[in-house]
């Protein structure tokens, strides 16, 4: 490869529009559709929106143009260099020795003319790499990777062996078990302020006039929210997921992923400070578990990124990372339970919280609010009996259930920090709380263990 510098292809000009439309979608749209309800639903309303969207496009197509033209990136004997701005301008050098990955994308654009875009990733990575090459040639690629295979990096074809793939029938099955009905609330907050926005007071009395008043009504409420987070959950999941394929590759796993923007990630093992075995709400009755990974560098990204498989038989847990990722690799089961003087501990307090709800709403729905005192209490029973830990040969495990049940599996020699916790009220009942942290997002924590094993695995950590 030539260390001239060189422009990226102009699939980029097309890459660099779509991500200004997308980021500046809501307020285009806002105004929009202001300038319809404005005055109403006529032909010069029409016309402006139509005026307005043509102007936001023009002028993402000008800025994308722009930024293209001004952009080069080369390769020489140190590393890899990328330079934008006219007036401004931002170059950013990587030595050959940082560069630990090139991850690739292949959105629509890039699939449209047949390029990819090029992350380079190195010890300090985030959403993106430190350098992002939005559209370069295969021929290109070819060569930026041969240059890296030569200074000892680990790129080229994935070899099939070891490969593990998600099925069409695991996706679909993925997809509608995934639950994650919290989706929906962003949706409905940018909804109602945006109806706000749009129709002023008049939605206030429209939203009043709206809100249920029957129990039936409230059930009927509740079913369609839950309905509609459910289904946003499906599509996201089978976007996300689509053609997922993991492979390890010497001391890297390579993700494939990806439905309408094909990802290709290289993550270094050693850079995995965790193993998240997490089995829904749904899935704990088929005996399935998803799998994710604490990943230093990978914080600022987003949840599918950090899946390390996105269904799996909870009996094969084990088998799989003996394969892929041995490093991390134990046993989910044989856990140490919680000393019985605990139990009281996870059952009051979620039957207390039930019972303060109750009365609040007595005078709303009668005593019927005292029905939920019971499976609060079971609910308490239920996170008693998930509890559970290990510490041995120098790996740490612990499993706790809220809605899912999860088990965190880590080498002890991996945490970033390791906290002994103790209330007055545990001092009189000889007990404490542990709380190792793996990375940003994995923090694993035990609740009122026994306070002499507790004392002891925080020995052994410090």
């Amino acid at each position: 490869m030539s260390p001239e510098a060189r422009r990226l292809h102009r699939a980029a000009v097309g890459v660099y529009v779509l991500k200004t439309l997308r980021d500046a979608a809501l307020p285009l749209v806002i105004v929009v559709l202001l300038s319809l309800f404005r005055g109403g639903f006529d032909a010069g309303g029409l016309i402006r929106g139509a005026i307005y969207g043509a102007i936001g496009v023009a002028a993402a197509a000008a800025a994308g143009l722009w930024r293209w033209n001004t952009t080069r990136w080369w390769v020489d004997d140190r590393g890899i260099h990328k330079r934008s701005g006219l007036f401004t301008t931002k170059q950013t050098d990587i030595p050959w020795s940082r560069m630990q990955a090139l991850d690739l994308q292949q959105g629509i654009v890039q699939r449209w003319f047949g390029v990819h875009s090029v992350h380079v990733q190195t010890g300090g990575g985030g959403a993106e790499g430190e350098i992002v090459l939005e559209a370069i040639w295969d021929e290109e690629l070819q060569g930026l990777r041969d240059l890296f295979a030569a200074r000892g990096g680990s790129v080229g074809a994935v070899p099939d062996a070891g490969a593990r793939r998600l099925s069409p029938g695991a996706l679909v099955l993925a997809a509608l078990t995934a639950g994650q009905l919290g989706v929906i609330l962003p949706v409905l907050a940018a909804t109602a302020q945006f109806a706000q926005t749009v129709l002023g007071d008049e939605a206030e009395e429209d939203a009043v006039r709206l809100i249920p008043d029957t129990g039936g009504e409230i059930l009927l409420a509740a079913a369609v929210l839950l309905g509609a987070a459910w289904l946003l959950s499906v599509a996201g999941a089978l976007v996300a997921f689509a053609g997922f394929r993991i492979t390890r590759d010497g001391a890297r796993l390579r993700v494939r992923r990806g439905l309408f923007e094909h990802r290709e990630a290289t993550i270094p093992v050693d850079r995995i400070r965790a193993v998240v075995v997490v089995e829904g709400l749904l899935r704990r009755p088929l005996g399935l578990a998803a799998l994710r990974m604490e990943v230093i560098g990978h914080a600022k990204e987003p949840a599918a990124a950090q899946a390390l498989f996105p269904l799996l038989r909870r009996a094969e847990v084990g088998a799989f990372l003996e394969q892929l990722l041995p490093e991390l690799a134990d046993d989910i089961d044989r856990l140490q339970v919680l000393p019985r003087r605990a139990l009281r501990r996870y059952v009051l307090p979620p039957a207390v919280l039930a019972l303060v709800v109750a009365a609040g709403a007595w005078p709303f729905i009668g005593p019927w609010g005292m029905l939920a005192v019971p499976p609060a209490a079971l609910y308490g029973l239920a996170r008693f009996r998930a509890a559970g830990w290990r510490l041995a040969d120098g790996r740490l495990v612990v499993r706790s259930l809220m809605l899912a049940r999860t088990t965190i599996l880590a080498p002890a020699a991996l945490r970033e920090s390791v906290t002994l916790g103790q209330t007055v009220l545990q001092r009189r009942g000889r007990l404490a709380d542990l709380a190792v942290t793996f990375g940003k997002r994995t923090k694993a924590r035990v609740h009122h263990l026994d306070a002499a094993a507790a004392r002891a695995a925080f020995d052994r950590f410090a």
